[in-house]
């Protein structure tokens, strides 16, 4: 099990073990929902909205 902040809130959000690149995850304090980018380092990035990437 790792830890991490949340890049919006900067909470601590756990990582089991068996997760895997590309795998997502939601933070319980803001609800965000985050795409795992790398593991070693463990790098989160919030998902875009297809909203947001139009504009």
């Amino acid at each position: 099990m790792q830890t991490t902040q949340c890049p919006i809130c900067s909470s601590d959000i756990i990582i089991e073990e068996e997760a895997a690149e590309k795998d997502l995850v939601s933070c319980l304090n803001c609800g965000a929902e985050l795409e795992i980018i790398t593991l070693h380092p463990l790098l989160l990035e919030p998902l875009q909205d297809s909203t947001e990437e139009d504009k």
